[in-house]
């Protein structure tokens, strides 16, 4: 396979061999492909400097099955400046689409959510809003979507004073007791329907709900961007 100046962003990179590098790299017409960026250090065709995370790109590749050769790479724009907490999220988005999203499978929507949550971290909006939504597109684009507007064993909508939590596998259920899962308000639900209108009261009920619902789908394996931004916690609190 050929590509000639594919939209695309890199996700991660890591050493590989002398002067070359592993990229995961997110495209938009491609989806998730992984390429191999040989000859980084020579001082003839430099590609490293535009190589960075939250750069838009134009990259050219070849190759067959799962591992590719990079042999072009062009700026597409400006590159999204994420500055410190925002840059955490930056990381966590990422992981995510590593994590949850399957090789060489096109997802344009989730291209577009992507590049939407990049330039409300650039823009220094509310990162907690930033990165419910963006899990909450992802997870619908990717076929898990939730099904937050009524009770799945009897399909009644749902009321903003009762309580709920959510079986990743199954869907809404009416809070009882003894569930160890998160519970959630039919209000706070309402605000994730709506994408609007979030408190911290709800932002929190959402959080701790997509964050079982996720580790669902990781298989129960930690992502390493959330224990970075646990571990940066702690050493502030402790500085």
């Amino acid at each position: 396979m050929k590509v000639e100046l594919a939209p695309a962003f890199v996700l991660h990179q890591r050493p590989y061999r002398e002067n070359s590098a592993m990229l995961d790299v997110f495209s938009e017409q491609f989806g998730r492909v992984s390429i191999v960026a040989r000859g980084l250090n020579q001082k003839r065709g430099n590609k490293a400097g535009l190589l960075q995370l939250y750069q838009p790109l134009l990259l050219s590749w070849f190759g067959h099955g799962d591992l590719y050769t990079l042999t072009a790479v062009e700026a597409l724009s400006a590159r999204y400046i994420l500055q410190a907490n925002a840059a955490l999220c930056g990381l966590y988005i990422n992981e995510l689409i590593v994590r949850l999203l399957g090789a060489h499978v096109a997802e344009p929507d989730v291209f577009i959510a992507y590049q939407q949550a990049l330039l409300g971290l650039h823009q220094r909006e509310n990162t907690e809003i930033i990165l419910r939504l963006f899990e909450k597109k992802l997870l619908g684009h990717l076929g898990y979507g939730l099904v937050l507007n009524s009770e799945y064993e009897n399909g009644q909508l749902i009321e903003d004073q009762r309580q709920y939590y959510y079986q990743a596998d199954v869907g809404l259920m009416h809070w009882r007791e003894g569930v160890r899962l998160p519970m959630i308000s039919g209000r706070s639900l309402r605000h994730l329907i709506n994408e609007t209108d979030f408190d911290q009261q709800s932002l929190q009920e959402i959080k701790r709900v997509m964050r079982t619902v996720i580790y669902f789908y990781l298989g129960g394996k930690p992502l390493q961007s959330r224990q970075l931004f646990i571990d940066l916690q702690q050493y502030a609190s402790n500085n």
